[in-house]
C-alpha cells in the first residue's frame, strides 16, 4: 500500500479557517483491496493542518473501510487545534460535516438551524 498519494479521489471537501483566509483539503480515495487479505482500505489525506501525509481506515469490506476512513477524519479534524479554538468551519458551521466514533461524538458541534 502506498501511503504517499490518496490514489483515486473519490471526494473532496474544503474547510475554513475563520479569521486567517486558510482553507483546509479533505481528500478520500476510493476504498481498494489489500494485497495479503481480504480486507480493505480507504486512505485519506487532510492538507493545511500541519500533518498533510496519508492516513488510511480499514474493514472487511469497502463499506467498513470508507466509514471508518470517514470516522478517522472526523477524529482528526474535531480534535485539531483548530477545531477545539472554534475556527474550523465548513460554510460557516462548526459542525463540518463528518462522522466520529461514538466516544468522541461529544466533540461535534450541533448544527445550527
Amino acid at each position: 500500500m502506498n501511503l504517499e498519494s490518496v490514489g483515486e479521489i473519490i471526494a473532496t471537501r474544503e474547510l475554513q479557517v475563520t479569521g486567517s483566509g486558510k482553507v483546509i483539503e479533505v481528500r478520500l480515495g476510493r476504498p481498494e483491496k489489500f494485497s495479503d487479505s481480504d480486507d480493505y482500505y480507504c486512505r485519506y489525506q487532510i492538507i493545511g493542518l500541519g500533518r498533510d501525509r496519508v492516513f488510511y481506515g480499514a474493514g472487511v469490506d469497502q463499506m467498513q473501510a470508507l466509514v471508518l476512513a470517514l470516522q478517522n477524519i472526523g477524529a482528526e479534524l474535531y480534535t485539531s487545534n483548530e477545531a477545539r479554538a472554534g475556527q474550523l468551519t465548513w460554510f460557516g458551521e462548526l459542525n463540518l460535516g463528518f462522522p466520529v466514533a461514538d466516544t468522541i461524538a461529544d466533540l461535534v458541534p450541533k448544527r445550527v438551524g
